[in-house]
């Protein structure tokens, strides 16, 4: 996967998220309406801030990863917030499927997410 870009300064290191709030993530959806565009537009500081919580989560839970729903529970989160962000940082390079799997609490299989550099 090509490893993209989620946050717009520069000055960064690719792999972790900046901590002021003022950076905007990629791929924030509206319809392209006038209103939606704004909504969106709004909704930055918030999704950042969000995404920056999903990525340090996940990169402090090392090889061990954690799957959507156990973000969720630790981060508080509902699955509409977490999932924009943790695709957002998967698009971006910034996190990857560790190949592992464990149940989720409808016993289904669930992916594993790992920091991109953990080993």
């Amino acid at each position: 996967m090509k490893q993209g870009k989620l946050f717009s300064e520069e000055s960064q290191e690719p792999d972790r998220p900046p901590d002021s709030g003022q950076s905007r993530p990629i791929g924030l959806p509206h319809s392209g309406s006038d209103t939606s565009r704004k909504a969106a537009e709004r909704m930055v500081p918030a999704a950042t801030a969000q995404a920056a919580r999903v990525f340090h989560f996940i990169a402090e839970c090392g090889k061990e990863g954690a799957t959507d729903h156990e973000v969720q529970t630790e981060l508080g989160m509902t699955g509409d917030s977490e999932r924009p962000r943790r695709w957002s940082l998967h698009r971006a390079g910034l996190i990857r499927d560790s190949g592992q799997r464990r149940k989720s609490p409808a016993g289904r299989p669930a992916i594993v997410w790992i920091a991109a550099n953990a080993k």
